[in-house]
């Protein structure tokens, strides 16, 4: 009699998990929401407004940093390297900058490394705060359409081997 209620209870149970296990996995197997990159225009380090909108039908690479940021500046090469092998396809990249003092701080980090990609500043974290960057370096990969289709938290070697063969077979004509 003990023996028959444990076997009913074992069944039970795994009947249970079976149910949960199959249910979630119709969860994944639905598509993914498309989620449209909110919109924002900041200041290059140029003295140029540059909006999100402005790069529609192109890949944008949207990468928030600072100078401050030990990841982020170890990143930096490697978004450069990125930067010059794809700035002539339909590629942008945008580094967002969320230091507070500005081109004051930054201006000279950009020149001391030779940094040529866009650099935006974002001192009051407008841009940031509407994607809800919380760490940096935080990247977003937005498609032609607008949408958001990647987001990376921590640092990157964006000229990694993989990385680079990514970017190449996204960007292919």
């Amino acid at each position: 009699m003990i023996f028959s209620k444990k076997i009913t209870w074992l069944v039970s149970f795994a009947s249970a998990w079976i149910l949960i296990l199959f249910f979630a996995s119709l969860a994944f197997a639905l598509p993914n929401e498309t989620i449209p990159a909110p919109d924002f225009t900041l200041k290059s380090l140029k003295g140029e407004s540059v909006s999100l909108h402005q790069h529609r039908g192109k890949y944008v690479l949207v990468n928030f940093w600072a100078t401050w940021c030990g990841p982020c500046k170890m990143e930096m090469p490697s978004l450069e390297t990125l930067y010059q092998r794809h700035k002539s396809k339909k590629f942008s990249l945008l580094a967002i900058s969320n230091d507070m003092f500005g081109a004051q701080i930054v201006e000279p980090y950009i020149k001391a490394n030779g940094l040529n990609f866009p650099i935006l500043l974002d001192q009051q974290l407008q841009a940031s705060n509407k994607f809800g960057v919380v760490s940096l370096p935080t990247t977003f990969m937005i498609d032609p359409e607008g949408n958001i289709i990647g987001e990376l938290r921590g640092a990157e070697d964006w000229a990694s081997p993989d990385n680079l063969l990514y970017f190449e077979n996204l960007l292919k004509d």
